[in-house]
């Protein structure tokens, strides 16, 4: 039985080979983990040639320190998959400019290239180009 209740939201999709990733937070560590049950078998499907994620956030989306730390590990085995990129978008969050910072350092932690978008249509694009490079496309 865990201690604590999950806090947050995921929901996913894959497209192409971008993974849609829409979420309200905070989230503490049973959160994460959750969600990453649910997101390796997508992963799964993925992996062997480049893709991205792009990732739309609602809410507060805060990551507690266990979690945060939790979410870079991942990310750092995701990049081993061939994750190339992810699309950031927190303009519907309560506090972007904050999020923005928060999640840098996750990112940058990670080893992760990132962006922060205001469309949906520029991060897919900017994805699409990411995944094209590491395809050696362009």
């Amino acid at each position: 039985m865990d201690l604590f209740a999950g806090h947050g939201s995921v929901d996913l999709q894959i497209r192409d080979r971008i993974l849609y990733v829409e979420g309200s937070g905070p989230w503490n560590i049973e959160s994460v983990k959750k969600a990453g049950e649910t997101f390796n078998p997508l992963i799964s499907q993925l992996s062997g040639k480049p893709w991205a994620v792009l990732v739309v956030l609602h809410g507060d989306p805060i990551y507690v320190p266990a979690a945060a730390e939790y979410l870079i590990e991942a990310i750092k085995r995701e990049r081993e998959l061939g994750r190339v990129a992810t699309a950031i978008m927190v303009d519907k969050a309560n506090t972007p400019s904050f999020a923005k910072r928060h999640l840098s350092e996750i990112y940058k932690k990670a080893g992760c290239e990132f962006e922060f978008f205001s469309q949906q249509e520029e991060a897919t694009w900017w994805l699409v180009k990411q995944i094209s490079l590491a395809d050696g496309r362009l």
